[in-house]
Protein backbone atom coordinates (compact mmCIF):
# COMPACT_ATOMS: atom_id res chain seq x y z
CA UNK A 1 0.00 0.00 0.00
CA UNK A 2 1.27 3.44 -1.24
CA UNK A 3 1.62 5.88 1.62
CA UNK A 4 2.32 9.57 0.74
CA UNK A 5 2.30 12.80 3.17
CA UNK A 6 2.69 15.91 0.99
CA UNK A 7 3.24 18.94 2.74
CA UNK A 8 3.38 22.88 -0.21
CA UNK A 9 5.45 24.97 0.80
CA UNK A 10 3.52 27.75 -0.84
CA UNK A 11 0.68 27.32 1.38
CA UNK A 12 2.57 27.30 4.54
CA UNK A 13 2.48 30.28 6.76
CA UNK A 14 4.51 28.93 9.79
CA UNK A 15 1.63 28.94 12.33
CA UNK A 16 2.72 25.55 13.93
CA UNK A 17 -0.69 24.08 14.36
CA UNK A 18 0.71 20.91 12.86
CA UNK A 19 3.19 20.87 15.53
CA UNK A 20 1.02 21.25 18.07
CA UNK A 21 -1.13 18.78 16.58
CA UNK A 22 1.21 15.94 15.49
CA UNK A 23 1.75 13.12 18.77
CA UNK A 24 5.07 11.96 17.73
CA UNK A 25 6.70 15.08 16.82
CA UNK A 26 7.74 14.53 14.02
CA UNK A 27 7.08 18.22 12.87
CA UNK A 28 9.44 21.04 14.18
CA UNK A 29 9.75 24.92 13.20
CA UNK A 30 11.79 25.95 10.33
CA UNK A 31 13.85 29.40 9.61
CA UNK A 32 10.22 31.41 10.20
CA UNK A 33 12.09 34.37 12.30
CA UNK A 34 14.50 34.09 9.10
CA UNK A 35 12.04 33.70 5.88
CA UNK A 36 9.47 36.49 7.45
CA UNK A 37 12.35 39.01 7.84
CA UNK A 38 13.13 38.55 3.84
CA UNK A 39 16.74 36.53 4.87
CA UNK A 40 15.64 33.59 3.67
CA UNK A 41 13.49 32.47 0.36
CA UNK A 42 11.64 29.15 -0.47
CA UNK A 43 12.82 27.58 2.11
CA UNK A 44 10.48 24.99 4.27
CA UNK A 45 8.63 26.52 7.26
CA UNK A 46 8.69 23.34 9.10
CA UNK A 47 10.52 20.60 9.11
CA UNK A 48 9.41 16.62 8.17
CA UNK A 49 10.80 13.87 9.67
CA UNK A 50 9.26 11.15 7.43
CA UNK A 51 11.05 8.15 9.41
CA UNK A 52 8.61 9.31 12.26
CA UNK A 53 5.31 10.09 11.01
CA UNK A 54 2.87 7.51 11.26
CA UNK A 55 0.24 8.78 8.46
CA UNK A 56 -2.51 9.36 11.59
CA UNK A 57 -3.12 12.60 9.61
CA UNK A 58 -3.68 14.97 12.64
CA UNK A 59 -1.64 17.53 10.91
CA UNK A 60 -3.98 17.60 7.88
CA UNK A 61 -6.90 17.99 10.33
CA UNK A 62 -5.33 20.85 12.49
CA UNK A 63 -3.58 23.09 9.24
CA UNK A 64 -6.24 25.96 8.39
CA UNK A 65 -4.26 26.43 4.91
CA UNK A 66 -4.79 22.86 3.46
CA UNK A 67 -0.36 22.63 3.41
CA UNK A 68 -0.83 18.97 3.88
CA UNK A 69 -2.62 16.20 2.20
CA UNK A 70 -2.36 12.48 2.70
CA UNK A 71 -2.51 10.18 -0.42
CA UNK A 72 -2.98 6.35 -0.01
CA UNK A 73 -2.41 4.68 -3.78
CA UNK A 74 -2.13 7.81 -4.96
CA UNK A 75 -5.55 8.42 -3.76
CA UNK A 76 -6.16 12.13 -1.65
CA UNK A 77 -7.61 10.77 1.43
CA UNK A 78 -10.26 13.80 2.16
CA UNK A 79 -12.58 11.60 4.81
CA UNK A 80 -10.71 13.76 8.22
CA UNK A 81 -12.25 15.93 10.53
CA UNK A 82 -10.66 19.51 10.23
CA UNK A 83 -10.21 22.46 12.18
CA UNK A 84 -11.93 24.56 9.77
CA UNK A 85 -14.32 28.01 10.22
CA UNK A 86 -17.58 28.43 8.03
CA UNK A 87 -19.30 30.58 5.74
CA UNK A 88 -22.25 31.03 4.23
CA UNK A 89 -23.21 33.80 1.26
CA UNK A 90 -27.12 35.03 1.60
CA UNK A 91 -27.70 34.91 -2.31
CA UNK A 92 -31.51 37.47 -1.74
CA UNK A 93 -29.03 39.74 -0.01
CA UNK A 94 -25.87 40.19 -2.15
CA UNK A 95 -26.17 42.74 -4.65
CA UNK A 96 -23.53 41.51 -6.10
CA UNK A 97 -20.89 44.24 -5.97
CA UNK A 98 -16.61 43.98 -6.09
CA UNK A 99 -16.43 44.82 -2.69
CA UNK A 100 -15.62 41.47 -1.08
CA UNK A 101 -13.18 40.40 -3.96
CA UNK A 102 -10.75 43.80 -3.20
CA UNK A 103 -10.50 43.22 0.48
CA UNK A 104 -9.99 39.52 0.78
CA UNK A 105 -6.34 39.15 2.05
CA UNK A 106 -6.47 35.86 0.36
CA UNK A 107 -7.78 36.36 -2.93
CA UNK A 108 -9.85 33.62 -2.05
CA UNK A 109 -13.35 35.53 -3.72
CA UNK A 110 -14.23 36.08 -6.91
CA UNK A 111 -16.80 38.22 -7.91
CA UNK A 112 -18.76 37.70 -11.19
CA UNK A 113 -21.12 40.84 -11.83
CA UNK A 114 -23.19 41.37 -14.77
CA UNK A 115 -24.34 45.49 -15.08
CA UNK A 116 -24.89 46.88 -18.13
CA UNK A 117 -23.03 50.19 -19.20
CA UNK A 118 -24.97 53.16 -18.85
CA UNK A 119 -25.41 53.93 -22.49
CA UNK A 120 -27.40 50.92 -23.04
CA UNK A 121 -29.95 51.72 -20.14
CA UNK A 122 -30.59 55.69 -21.16
CA UNK A 123 -32.25 56.65 -24.58
CA UNK A 124 -32.65 60.01 -26.17
CA UNK A 125 -35.35 60.96 -28.84
CA UNK A 126 -34.16 62.03 -31.90
CA UNK A 127 -32.47 65.40 -31.24
CA UNK A 128 -31.66 64.71 -27.95
CA UNK A 129 -28.16 64.80 -26.62
CA UNK A 130 -26.95 63.79 -23.20
CA UNK A 131 -24.52 66.82 -22.70
CA UNK A 132 -27.72 69.15 -22.69
CA UNK A 133 -28.74 67.58 -19.53
CA UNK A 134 -27.64 70.02 -16.64
CA UNK A 135 -28.13 69.25 -12.71
CA UNK A 136 -25.86 68.42 -9.69
CA UNK A 137 -24.36 65.34 -8.48
CA UNK A 138 -22.62 64.94 -4.76
CA UNK A 139 -20.49 62.38 -3.34
CA UNK A 140 -20.55 61.24 0.21
CA UNK A 141 -16.87 59.50 0.89
CA UNK A 142 -17.37 59.03 4.55
CA UNK A 143 -20.06 56.97 3.19
CA UNK A 144 -18.40 55.06 0.74
CA UNK A 145 -17.68 51.62 0.73
CA UNK A 146 -16.29 51.47 -3.05
CA UNK A 147 -18.18 48.81 -4.27
CA UNK A 148 -17.36 49.40 -7.75
CA UNK A 149 -20.50 49.35 -8.97
CA UNK A 150 -20.75 52.80 -10.02
CA UNK A 151 -17.52 52.45 -12.07
CA UNK A 152 -18.57 49.40 -13.92
CA UNK A 153 -22.15 51.52 -14.92
CA UNK A 154 -20.61 54.77 -16.37
CA UNK A 155 -17.91 55.81 -17.48
CA UNK A 156 -18.22 59.39 -15.60
CA UNK A 157 -16.92 57.41 -12.23
CA UNK A 158 -13.30 56.85 -12.10
CA UNK A 159 -12.28 55.04 -8.49
CA UNK A 160 -8.38 55.21 -7.72
CA UNK A 161 -7.48 51.72 -6.27
CA UNK A 162 -5.13 50.68 -3.63
CA UNK A 163 -3.86 47.75 -2.11
CA UNK A 164 -6.07 46.90 1.30
CA UNK A 165 -4.86 48.30 4.34
CA UNK A 166 -5.68 47.34 8.08
CA UNK A 167 -8.01 48.74 9.98
CA UNK A 168 -10.01 50.21 7.52
CA UNK A 169 -9.27 48.14 4.62
CA UNK A 170 -10.40 50.14 2.21
CA UNK A 171 -9.53 49.35 -1.25
CA UNK A 172 -9.36 52.86 -2.61
CA UNK A 173 -7.97 55.91 -1.73
CA UNK A 174 -11.05 58.35 -3.69
CA UNK A 175 -13.61 58.69 -6.55
CA UNK A 176 -13.43 61.28 -9.29
CA UNK A 177 -16.89 62.28 -10.93
CA UNK A 178 -16.59 63.42 -14.38
CA UNK A 179 -19.37 66.13 -14.73
CA UNK A 180 -18.97 66.70 -18.43
CA UNK A 181 -19.50 63.02 -18.98
CA UNK A 182 -22.72 62.86 -16.72
CA UNK A 183 -26.41 63.49 -17.72
CA UNK A 184 -27.55 63.36 -14.28
CA UNK A 185 -29.80 60.15 -14.85
CA UNK A 186 -29.54 59.44 -11.43
CA UNK A 187 -29.05 55.21 -12.12
CA UNK A 188 -25.74 55.55 -9.80
CA UNK A 189 -27.70 57.14 -6.92
CA UNK A 190 -30.41 53.75 -7.17
CA UNK A 191 -27.54 50.98 -7.49
CA UNK A 192 -24.85 52.78 -4.29
CA UNK A 193 -25.66 50.24 -1.14
CA UNK A 194 -24.30 52.85 0.90
CA UNK A 195 -26.47 56.43 -0.08
CA UNK A 196 -23.28 57.91 -0.89
CA UNK A 197 -24.54 59.75 -4.31
CA UNK A 198 -27.01 61.86 -4.56
CA UNK A 199 -27.98 63.14 -7.99
CA UNK A 200 -30.55 65.78 -8.81
CA UNK A 201 -31.20 66.47 -12.65
CA UNK A 202 -32.47 70.26 -13.23
CA UNK A 203 -33.18 69.54 -16.92
CA UNK A 204 -32.98 66.85 -19.77
CA UNK A 205 -33.99 66.45 -23.08
CA UNK A 206 -36.71 63.68 -23.59
CA UNK A 207 -35.26 60.55 -22.89
CA UNK A 208 -36.08 56.60 -21.28
CA UNK A 209 -34.17 55.41 -18.49
CA UNK A 210 -34.23 51.81 -17.89
CA UNK A 211 -33.30 49.94 -14.11
CA UNK A 212 -29.89 49.09 -14.19
CA UNK A 213 -30.69 44.82 -13.44
CA UNK A 214 -27.37 43.62 -11.58
CA UNK A 215 -26.82 39.82 -12.04
CA UNK A 216 -24.35 37.21 -10.87
CA UNK A 217 -22.78 36.43 -7.44
CA UNK A 218 -19.57 35.72 -5.50
CA UNK A 219 -17.50 32.39 -5.86
CA UNK A 220 -15.16 30.97 -2.69
CA UNK A 221 -11.99 28.89 -3.50
CA UNK A 222 -12.29 27.31 -0.25
CA UNK A 223 -8.45 26.12 -0.78
CA UNK A 224 -7.41 29.89 -0.20
CA UNK A 225 -10.23 30.81 2.08
CA UNK A 226 -9.75 30.67 6.23
CA UNK A 227 -12.36 32.04 7.18
CA UNK A 228 -10.96 35.69 8.74
CA UNK A 229 -14.60 37.24 8.66
CA UNK A 230 -13.11 40.51 6.77
CA UNK A 231 -15.73 40.24 4.17
CA UNK A 232 -18.60 39.88 6.39
CA UNK A 233 -17.43 42.75 8.49
CA UNK A 234 -17.40 45.28 5.09
CA UNK A 235 -20.27 43.88 3.01
CA UNK A 236 -22.62 46.43 3.09
CA UNK A 237 -25.83 44.50 2.32
CA UNK A 238 -24.84 42.35 5.21
CA UNK A 239 -25.04 39.26 2.84
CA UNK A 240 -22.06 37.15 4.52
CA UNK A 241 -21.65 34.79 7.71
CA UNK A 242 -18.80 33.70 9.10
CA UNK A 243 -17.49 31.78 11.80
CA UNK A 244 -14.08 31.83 12.54
CA UNK A 245 -11.64 28.41 12.94
CA UNK A 246 -10.65 29.31 15.89
CA UNK A 247 -10.83 31.96 18.84
CA UNK A 248 -8.66 33.81 21.59
CA UNK A 249 -6.64 36.22 21.89
CA UNK A 250 -3.32 37.84 21.47
CA UNK A 251 -1.08 38.77 23.95
CA UNK A 252 1.91 41.39 23.83
CA UNK A 253 4.34 40.72 26.87
CA UNK A 254 7.07 42.24 26.17
CA UNK A 255 6.15 45.58 24.20
CA UNK A 256 9.75 47.41 25.05
CA UNK A 257 11.43 45.22 23.09
CA UNK A 258 9.18 45.62 19.71
CA UNK A 259 10.88 47.70 16.89
CA UNK A 260 7.35 48.19 14.09
CA UNK A 261 9.93 50.42 12.38
CA UNK A 262 12.90 48.30 11.99
CA UNK A 263 11.52 44.58 12.21
CA UNK A 264 7.93 43.61 9.97
CA UNK A 265 8.14 40.33 10.78
CA UNK A 266 4.50 39.84 11.95
CA UNK A 267 3.04 42.07 9.42
CA UNK A 268 4.68 39.94 6.89
CA UNK A 269 3.84 36.70 8.19
CA UNK A 270 0.35 37.40 9.07
CA UNK A 271 -1.92 35.35 6.52
CA UNK A 272 -5.14 37.47 6.63
CA UNK A 273 -3.23 41.66 7.45
CA UNK A 274 -4.48 41.52 11.04
CA UNK A 275 -1.72 43.50 12.54
CA UNK A 276 -0.07 46.61 12.08
CA UNK A 277 1.77 49.35 13.64
CA UNK A 278 0.29 52.57 15.25
CA UNK A 279 1.89 55.58 16.53
CA UNK A 280 3.38 56.30 19.72
CA UNK A 281 3.75 53.89 22.56
CA UNK A 282 1.23 51.07 21.94
CA UNK A 283 3.64 50.50 18.92
CA UNK A 284 1.22 47.53 17.34
CA UNK A 285 -2.20 46.70 17.35
CA UNK A 286 -4.07 43.52 16.43
CA UNK A 287 -7.61 43.10 15.16
CA UNK A 288 -8.93 39.93 17.19
CA UNK A 289 -12.28 40.47 15.14
CA UNK A 290 -10.14 39.48 12.05
CA UNK A 291 -7.06 36.97 13.83
CA UNK A 292 -7.57 33.18 13.18
CA UNK A 293 -5.13 32.84 15.63
CA UNK A 294 -3.10 30.53 13.97
CA UNK A 295 0.19 31.40 15.60
CA UNK A 296 1.89 32.68 12.64
CA UNK A 297 2.71 36.06 14.37
CA UNK A 298 4.45 34.57 17.48
CA UNK A 299 6.46 32.11 16.00
CA UNK A 300 7.81 34.91 13.48
CA UNK A 301 8.70 37.52 16.22
CA UNK A 302 12.39 37.28 16.80
CA UNK A 303 12.05 38.96 20.82
CA UNK A 304 8.89 37.33 22.04
CA UNK A 305 6.72 39.80 22.26
CA UNK A 306 3.58 38.12 21.26
CA UNK A 307 1.99 35.22 22.38
CA UNK A 308 -1.00 33.66 20.88
CA UNK A 309 -3.74 31.94 23.43
CA UNK A 310 -6.46 29.79 21.31
CA UNK A 311 -9.69 29.47 22.90
CA UNK A 312 -11.74 27.49 21.19
CA UNK A 313 -12.00 25.82 17.81
CA UNK A 314 -14.62 24.97 14.65
CA UNK A 315 -14.51 21.28 14.04
CA UNK A 316 -16.00 20.49 10.43
CA UNK A 317 -16.08 16.79 10.69
CA UNK A 318 -15.94 15.30 6.48
CA UNK A 319 -17.18 12.27 4.71
CA UNK A 320 -19.18 9.26 6.79
CA UNK A 321 -18.39 9.08 10.31
CA UNK A 322 -15.61 6.63 11.33
CA UNK A 323 -15.16 4.68 14.91
CA UNK A 324 -11.85 6.80 15.56
CA UNK A 325 -13.14 10.13 14.93
CA UNK A 326 -13.79 10.97 18.39
CA UNK A 327 -10.85 10.09 19.48
CA UNK A 328 -9.16 12.43 17.24
CA UNK A 329 -10.90 15.10 17.66
CA UNK A 330 -10.63 14.96 21.78
CA UNK A 331 -7.04 14.89 20.57
CA UNK A 332 -7.46 17.93 17.88
CA UNK A 333 -8.26 20.31 21.74
CA UNK A 334 -4.44 20.37 22.41
CA UNK A 335 -4.68 23.04 19.99
CA UNK A 336 -6.42 25.35 22.57
CA UNK A 337 -4.10 24.27 25.37
CA UNK A 338 -6.28 21.30 26.62
CA UNK A 339 -4.78 18.39 28.23
CA UNK A 340 -6.47 15.28 26.55
CA UNK A 341 -5.68 12.14 28.87
CA UNK A 342 -6.25 8.63 27.24
CA UNK A 343 -10.02 7.75 27.29
CA UNK A 344 -10.75 4.62 29.79
CA UNK A 345 -13.37 1.93 28.01
CA UNK A 346 -15.29 -0.50 29.92
CA UNK A 347 -13.92 -4.03 29.24
CA UNK A 348 -15.91 -5.28 26.35
CA UNK A 349 -15.97 -8.71 28.63
CA UNK A 350 -15.34 -8.40 32.61
CA UNK A 351 -13.54 -11.85 32.97
CA UNK A 352 -9.41 -12.70 33.30
CA UNK A 353 -7.58 -14.83 30.63
CA UNK A 354 -4.40 -16.00 30.95
CA UNK A 355 -2.31 -17.07 28.34
CA UNK A 356 0.96 -19.27 28.18
CA UNK A 357 3.38 -17.77 25.78
CA UNK A 358 6.49 -19.25 24.83
CA UNK A 359 9.31 -16.58 25.07
CA UNK A 360 11.49 -17.62 21.58
CA UNK A 361 14.97 -17.45 22.01
CA UNK A 362 16.29 -15.61 18.90
CA UNK A 363 19.17 -17.61 17.39
CA UNK A 364 22.76 -17.06 18.19
CA UNK A 365 24.44 -15.06 15.33
CA UNK A 366 27.81 -14.65 15.35
CA UNK A 367 29.49 -11.12 15.19
CA UNK A 368 30.92 -9.26 12.55
CA UNK A 369 34.42 -9.25 12.03
CA UNK A 370 36.03 -6.11 13.64
CA UNK A 371 37.95 -3.93 11.37
CA UNK A 372 41.06 -2.08 12.73
CA UNK A 373 41.23 1.47 11.81
CA UNK A 374 43.91 4.37 11.84
CA UNK A 375 43.27 5.79 15.51
CA UNK A 376 43.94 9.03 13.93
CA UNK A 377 41.87 8.70 11.23
CA UNK A 378 38.86 7.74 13.45
CA UNK A 379 39.83 10.76 15.12
CA UNK A 380 39.32 13.20 12.39
CA UNK A 381 36.03 11.17 11.34
CA UNK A 382 34.71 11.70 14.25
CA UNK A 383 35.91 15.65 14.74
CA UNK A 384 34.25 16.21 10.89
CA UNK A 385 31.02 14.13 11.46
CA UNK A 386 30.65 16.18 14.96
CA UNK A 387 30.66 18.96 12.91
CA UNK A 388 28.51 18.04 10.63
CA UNK A 389 25.62 17.62 13.62
CA UNK A 390 25.98 20.73 14.71
CA UNK A 391 25.38 22.10 11.70
CA UNK A 392 22.57 20.46 10.92
CA UNK A 393 21.02 21.61 14.39
CA UNK A 394 21.06 25.28 13.70
CA UNK A 395 17.77 26.41 11.76
CA UNK A 396 19.57 28.34 8.67
CA UNK A 397 22.15 25.85 7.93
CA UNK A 398 19.55 23.27 7.68
CA UNK A 399 17.45 25.02 5.74
CA UNK A 400 20.53 25.62 3.15
CA UNK A 401 21.16 21.95 3.33
CA UNK A 402 17.25 21.04 2.24
CA UNK A 403 17.52 23.60 -0.53
CA UNK A 404 20.93 21.75 -2.27
CA UNK A 405 23.65 24.61 -1.29
CA UNK A 406 26.09 21.76 -0.69
CA UNK A 407 29.09 24.17 -0.66
CA UNK A 408 28.14 26.09 3.12
CA UNK A 409 28.09 22.33 4.34
CA UNK A 410 31.14 21.51 2.62
CA UNK A 411 32.49 24.74 4.34
CA UNK A 412 31.06 23.67 7.45
CA UNK A 413 32.59 20.36 7.45
CA UNK A 414 35.88 21.68 6.61
CA UNK A 415 36.08 24.03 8.87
Amino acid sequence: MGKELRYQLEKCVGCSLCMVGCPWEAISKGPIVEVAAGRIEEAPLVNVELEKCTFCGLCVSACLFNSFSMLLDSTTLEDFSKVAGEHRVDEDKCIPCFLCERICPREAIKAKVEIPRKDELVVYEAGGKPEEAEGKIVFEEDKCCYCGLCEALCEAFEIFWEKPKPPEFKPAIGLRIDEEKCDYCGLCEKICPTEALKVECEHAPPRKVQEAEIRGGIEIDQEKCVDCGICAAFCPVEAIEVKKPLEGKVHIVKLEKCDPTGCKNCFNICPVDAIYPVKGAEKIRVLEDFCIFCGACENACPEEVLKVERLSLNLKDVGPSKPWRESRNRYLLRLIGRKVEPALLEPAYPRQVRLEIEVQKPPEEEAPPEWEVDRQAKKLLEEKLGKLAEGLGEKTFRATFELGKLDKLLGKVKG
